[in-house]
């Protein structure tokens, strides 16, 4: 995050003004609750309120004046692990929610960041360009890696991402989104949200085609396992499962076996937390049963 401006500075008088004139728009007054509190968060003005963000990395030395979440929040429980190099925190309103800060090491990290752009984010999981564009089978990074390895070799041309080309009879997509708010899912209402309609976006008839390292820097998200439909902000059982990749599977499954569960659901607040199938917990076989189905990779763009 950047360093909070000064009061008096001209860039602090120019950050209010324009944050004034943004909360006039219709579009501000319509927010839901997840879109206010992201906006709210990515603002660099005013800066966000972080007395209630837990921020276990925030260090001093390190980060100076910028801006810092807090380390003591009364809602931070240490959890126990198997793995003594391996620190797990919960968040004691949230039953069942383990944070592990630093899991991964260096080098674990760069590998998963490279096995991301390769081998997640293409056919078959979706991602954000698909609506759009004609994106290769291979991947967006392959066919990237594969022109940077050529061009200056034999002036190879840059490949063109092509658009998908608006079917007659369907509306265009406009400039304006419709945000949607569900109410939160649960036991009760899960047949209810399965049941909506999940109508595909339609393509956009204003992008152009863009050369593979132009759009490369547009790609947002990806899909893994089963495909979450933006639009109405639930996932699509009815469709088949995409396989989560291996990767993925052996680090989220690690995680698993690493966690003392019987730390986190001391006290009963399993039991307290909603049904379980079979009518009780069955947390003590996670380590051997567990396989993820569903996640969503984003990807940040250096701004």
């Amino acid at each position: 995050m950047p360093t909070p401006l000064h009061l008096d500075s001209a860039a602090y008088k120019k950050a209010q003004k324009l944050h004034k004139k943004s909360k006039k728009t219709q579009a501000s007054e319509n927010l839901p609750a997840l879109r206010e509190q992201e906006k709210t968060f990515k603002t660099n003005f005013p800066p966000p309120p972080l007395d209630d963000v837990i921020d276990l990395s925030w260090d001093s030395e390190l980060h100076g004046n910028a801006w810092k979440g807090s380390k003591d929040s009364t809602e931070l429980a240490r959890i126990r692990c198997h793995n003594e190099e391996t620190n797990a925190y919960g968040i004691r309103s949230l039953p069942g929610f383990v944070l592990l800060p630093g899991y991964l090491s260096p080098k674990a990290q760069r590998q998963l960041i490279r096995s991301t752009l390769t081998d997640h984010a293409k056919y078959p999981n979706e991602n954000n360009l698909d609506t759009h564009y004609q994106v290769p089978q291979d991947g967006l990074w392959v066919t990237w890696e594969a022109y940077n390895q050529t061009r200056n070799v034999d002036d190879s041309e840059e490949p063109i991402v092509s658009v998908k080309g608006v079917q007659e009879g369907t509306s265009q997509q406009g400039s304006m989104r419709e945000l949607t708010e569900n109410t939160p899912a649960s036991v009760s209402n899960f047949a209810e949200l399965q049941a909506m309609e999940r109508v595909a976006p339609p393509p956009s008839a204003t992008v152009q085609p863009l050369p593979i390292s132009k759009i490369l820097k547009k790609l947002r998200w990806s899909n893994l396992g089963y495909f979450y439909h933006w639009g109405t902000k639930s996932y699509q059982f009815d469709r088949s499962l995409t396989p989560v990749p291996l990767d993925v599977v052996d680090i989220c499954r690690a995680c698993v076996a690493t966690v003392d569960w019987r730390d986190v659901w001391k006290y009963g607040a399993d039991l307290e937390s909603g049904e379980w199938e079979g009518n009780k917990p069955d947390w003590s076989d996670w380590p051997q049963t567990f396989v993820p189905e569903a996640g969503i990779v984003n990807f940040y763009q250096l701004k």
